[in-house]
């Protein structure tokens, strides 16, 4: 069994050539650049980015992709037309890189079925707001309204959840219709420039992704599998991926907890709770061919996290 193991720059805390340098030393095949912070397209001429590939080569690896980092999702509408037009100035660039692969924040995928109707909403913040006054009463609590509380939007306001808010913006229905468009203008000008998008997931609603994937018809998308995501939204890594493997085309190696309220946190690769034992077999058969880029995005010893990862994981390759 061989998998094309890779790691992310920007998990070494160094400039980019100490950081290339010291991922060589890793001894891992490729690495994956961040297209907002480490390759800007206002900073690298075409020189430099064939002087950034040779540089790559020389140490015996190549470039495993760029990341182009949002903290938003890809329609959400805050700040959207420059960061759609960032994502087009980026996708010409892992050509010119010796690569394909673009990764994006998708987020959240809203639902496509819910148009936002009043009635619909009102029935939802009817039953939230008396599950609230029920668990209260029992209780012997008295409820929070508008008047008494600074503001509904406040995390720690204890008014009941959606009591007294009306919605507000576009309906969850009208903005998968909104992420569907964005994602066709963006498949079609990566067929033209030689970019395959992978998009990133907030969560692996299986149904909600297949019914975004049918709306995609301008070229092909890939899937972002990250096994960490899946821990911590209460998912099975081997079960999310033999669901989806069919779309996968990048995979995150990252580890995670999850926790008693539901949630979860990253952990180093190894010290949290996916079975890598099951889950790397089940890469093989799939007969897997994309990158696994092993990944660490917070702890304050990053880099030793990623050194150790990359041990763990080819251990286990020449193992199974």
């Amino acid at each position: 069994m061989s998998l094309r193991l890779a790691v992310a720059t920007e998990d070494f805390g160094s400039p980019l050539k100490s950081a290339i340098a010291e991922a060589s030393r890793c001894l891992v095949d490729g690495i994956r650049l961040n297209a907002r912070t480490e390759v800007r397209t206002e900073d690298f001429s075409d020189t430099a980015l064939r002087q950034l590939k040779h540089f790559v080569a020389e140490r015996r690896m190549s470039v495993a992709g760029l990341m182009f980092s949002s903290r938003f999702s890809l329609q959400d509408p805050e700040h959207l037309d420059q960061r759609i037009d960032g994502i087009r100035a980026a996708m010409p660039l892992v050509r010119k890189l010796g690569t394909s692969e673009l990764l994006v924040r998708c987020g959240r995928i809203p639902n496509p079925d819910d148009d936002g109707s009043q009635e619909g909403g009102k029935r939802k913040a009817d039953e939230s707001s008396d599950d609230v006054q029920n668990q209260e009463s029992r209780r012997g609590s008295k409820i929070p309204t508008n008047s008494n509380v600074d503001s509904l939007l406040n995390p720690f306001s204890f008014a009941p959840a959606g009591a007294g808010l009306k919605a507000s913006g576009p309906s969850p229905a009208r903005q998968f219709a909104t992420l569907c468009d964005i994602l066709n203008d963006l498949v079609r000008y990566g067929s033209h420039v030689g970019c395959h998008l992978q998009l990133q997931l907030q969560a692996f609603d299986t149904d909600r992704i297949s019914r975004l994937l049918a709306e995609v018809k301008s070229g092909p998308v890939g899937l972002v599998f990250d096994p960490a995501t899946a821990v911590m939204t209460g998912r099975s890594p081997v079960g999310v991926f033999r669901d989806l493997y069919r779309h996968v085309s990048y995979i995150r190696a990252r580890d995670a907890s999850a926790d008693i309220d539901g949630a979860g946190i990253e952990m180093p690769l190894g010290d949290g709770s996916v079975d890598w034992t099951e889950l790397i077999p089940t890469f093989a058969e799939a007969d897997y061919q994309g990158w696994v880029c092993v990944e660490r995005t917070g702890g304050d010893q990053r880099a030793e996290d990623v050194r150790r990862g990359v041990s763990q994981l080819r251990t286990l390759i020449l193992e199974g």
